[in-house]
């Protein structure tokens, strides 16, 4: 998706939502989900996508314009919304946690992402 987005796509259509565990496309290329079904149990799971897709929905806005978005944590999208608020979502794929800085004009905050997480910033603008 971040790559898509950075790309000049201005919206993303998640192909599956459920699937079973391990799933084939009838070409035979492994596929993603949200949420992935144990059919013989009869459980389900939240999948890493789902709380992507969970993030972005909840927290970036119709109209809302990509921005770009630089610095040592390369896996982050940043969005400003119609009202002027900017969100981040920034990815941890380390092992570790990770501090990040986000700055903007006249402002810097400081987090520190768990391991293996991805993190949301609403910041005001004003």
């Amino acid at each position: 998706m971040k790559h898509y987005m950075r790309s000049g796509a201005s919206g993303y259509m998640y192909w599956n939502i459920s699937l079973s565990q391990a799933p084939k496309s009838t070409w035979g290329w492994g596929q993603n989900s949200l949420v992935t079904v144990d059919t013989n149990s009869k459980t389900y799971k939240w999948n890493p996508d789902y709380y992507v897709m969970k993030h972005l929905s909840h927290f970036v806005d119709v109209g809302a314009v990509r921005i770009d978005a630089s610095g040592s944590c390369d896996d982050a999208l940043a969005f400003r919304n119609p009202d002027g608020k900017i969100v981040a979502l920034l990815r941890n794929e380390a092992a570790h946690a990770q501090q990040v800085q986000v700055q903007m004009p006249g402002r810097a905050v400081l987090v520190e992402l768990p391991p293996d997480s991805i993190g949301t910033l609403s910041l005001n603008t004003a």
